[in-house]
């Protein structure tokens, strides 16, 4: 059985694809993007989707309807038929005073699905962005993912924290998420070591671009039982600063 996960940081579908004329020119979009414009880069996002036809699809910087998207919920314009399964919520966590700030309300993650999967949501108890979405996959397969701290000491407790719940389940799991290690493979050693987690990138393979410094900052972990089985490939997003990640696994 063939299985697949898109995961994608789409840049709150403001159309900046990383390079510094776009940065520069569109930087209005950051304050304030017009419907029609989120509009555009989702019809984007949905082609890439149609043509790869993933089961589950996760998402980083999506909006929920903030002030700088006009309201615009961009989860329910991604839904249709197929994919009529979803969950979307803030990513600073339930309570957290950055909600009621304009620049923080309606930043979320979000993912939507075919098939209705159990999944929870958990929190990191530090750093602004702490929100985990863990799905429960066929096979007993547990899929986490998230949007870890730009901030490296931040970075640290974090991956401590994911790494210690993936610990207590004891069952095999896939990570994917926007890692922000700006210092390289290297900075998830503690993270690795002794778990039984593989990365399956390569780091010079780069998903993350801004005008000449590229990195590999969107990963998939997973355990070491479960890479035999799987395959990722990048997926070009001319929307977004980001690429997108594609796992596909055969149970």
């Amino acid at each position: 059985m063939a299985f697949k996960v898109l995961f994608s940081n789409i840049g709150y579908a403001r159309g900046i694809d990383g390079t510094l004329w776009q940065h520069i020119c569109r930087i209005n979009r950051n304050f304030y993007c017009t419907i029609p414009l989120q509009q555009q880069v989702l019809m984007q996002l949905k082609g890439i989707i149609a043509s790869i036809r993933p089961d589950i699809c996760c998402f980083v910087e999506i909006d929920e309807g903030s002030v700088h998207s006009a309201r615009f919920n961009q989860i329910k314009y991604l839904l249709d038929d197929e994919y009529r399964h979803y969950d979307i919520a803030d990513k600073y966590g339930p309570g957290n005073w950055l909600n009621r700030l304009p620049l923080h309300f309606g930043k979320s993650s979000a993912f939507m699905s075919r098939v209705d999967y159990p999944f929870d949501k958990l929190y990191f108890t530090t750093g602004s962005k702490r929100l985990i979405h863990r799905i429960a996959l066929p096979n007993g397969v547990m899929l986490y993912f998230t949007h870890f701290s730009l901030q490296k000491k931040v970075r640290r407790r974090q991956f401590a924290e994911l790494r210690k719940l993936i610990d207590d389940q004891g069952v095999p799991v896939i990570v994917m998420a926007d890692f922000n290690i700006m210092h390289g493979f290297a900075e998830l050693q503690p993270f690795l070591d002794g778990a039984g987690l593989v990365i399956l990138n390569d780091e010079q393979q780069p998903t993350f671009r801004l005008h000449r410094t590229t990195k590999a900052l969107d990963l998939c972990i997973c355990s070491r039982s479960l890479a035999d089985k799987m395959d990722l490939k990048i997926i070009q997003q001319p929307f977004s600063d980001h690429e997108a990640l594609l796992l596909e696994a055969e149970w």
